[in-house]
């Protein structure tokens, strides 16, 4: 060996072409020492290679990744509170006074008087009595009946029925779903030993509740009593005198000598009952109660569930082997710009 890499370095320290060197063959280096396969990279570019006639073939597996996707569906789910109202009619009783006009009546007795005329007469003795009349008139009353109007406090009471009604706040829940998949992978060895990753779909559900506040009104029947003091008109049969003039006589009497008998006049009053029925009018108050119909409002919450699905995929890294044929022939010659070695 040293001889032949003398025999190379001397053509070049003389300047003359390098002998051309025998192939070295592949069998008498396995001999000397066990063979390495060679990486690839090893040689810069610059580098030729020259492979004899005979080859060293040999399967090399190669572990490459690649990428895998796997398709699935991720469905999300909402869940809001529907608002539903309707119009409620309620009954709501005040009270109010009414006034009104009552036509009442009496039945009385009334007396009505007059004068009753009776003569007496009486003797004049030792006298002459002329007798000298008049036409006067005299004041005879009646007694008669009226109505007369007298207030009185009248203190009155009513039960009323209405609603008593208050906010309340609800606490109500929007709910989210949400559907998807989570992947478990690992390594999973097939029948021929090798190893591969393989995912298998494990489907999830996660769910949260939205609570928000909500008022609601809520309303209870009620009974109360309502009282009031006012002045009411109350009408009375009243006795009065109803008077008027009656015509009566009056005379003056004259004395003479002679005796006379005298007419005398004496009145006195009559009276006759009559029964006679007497109205009026009054206005009188009374507490009563006025209902109307009140309108409100009634809530309701009803969860409705809206859904809608999204396709995705869940892509990872899968190995791959693959066996590649590596041939290392025999070297012959390999050449450098610095220097050359066999």
């Amino acid at each position: 060996d040293l001889m032949i890499v003398l025999l190379c370095l001397l053509p070049v320290a003389l300047g003359l072409p390098p002998p051309k060197a025998e192939p070295v063959l592949l069998d008498h280096v396995m001999e000397k020492a066990d063979y390495k396969p060679i990486d690839q990279d090893y040689y810069s570019p610059t580098e030729i290679y020259k492979i004899g006639d005979k080859e060293d073939c040999h399967p090399v597996e190669r572990t490459v990744y690649q990428d895998e996707c796997i398709p699935y569906v991720e469905k999300t789910c909402y869940t809001q509170q529907r608002e539903m109202c309707k119009d409620v009619f309620e009954k709501n009783c005040t009270a109010v006074i009414d006034e009104y006009e009552d036509r009442e009546c009496f039945d009385v007795t009334e007396l009505i008087c007059q004068l009753v005329e009776n003569i007496q007469y009486e003797m004049v003795e030792e006298t002459y009595t002329v007798q000298r009349c008049t036409r006067v008139t005299d004041r005879v009353c009646d007694t008669v009946y009226d109505l007369s109007v007298s207030t009185k406090d009248d203190f009155q009471c009513v039960d009323l029925h209405h609603q008593y009604c208050w906010d309340e706040e609800k606490i109500v829940k929007d709910k989210t779903c949400v559907f998807s998949v989570d992947f478990d992978c690992g390594k999973h060895k097939n029948k021929d030993g090798k190893g591969s990753v393989k995912c298998e779909k494990v489907p999830t559900k996660k769910c949260y509740d939205t609570p928000r506040k909500v008022k609601e009104e809520t309303c209870k029947p009620r009974n109360s009593r309502y009282c009031e003091k006012f002045t009411n008109e109350f009408p009375f049969p009243e006795e009065k005198q109803n008077c008027h003039t009656e015509p009566m006589k009056k005379c003056e009497l004259e004395t003479r000598s002679r005796p006379k008998k005298a007419k005398k006049y004496v009145y006195h009053k009559d009276c006759k009952p009559v029964s006679r029925k007497v109205c009026d009018n009054c206005e009188k108050k009374k507490l009563k109660p006025v209902c109307d119909k009140v309108q409100r409002k009634v809530c309701s919450y009803k969860p409705e569930e809206s859904c809608h699905e999204e396709k995705k995929q869940y892509c990872f890294k899968t190995e791959k082997i693959i066996i590649d044929k590596v041939c290392v022939g025999e070297k012959k010659e390999v050449f450098d710009e610095s220097f050359s070695y066999v």
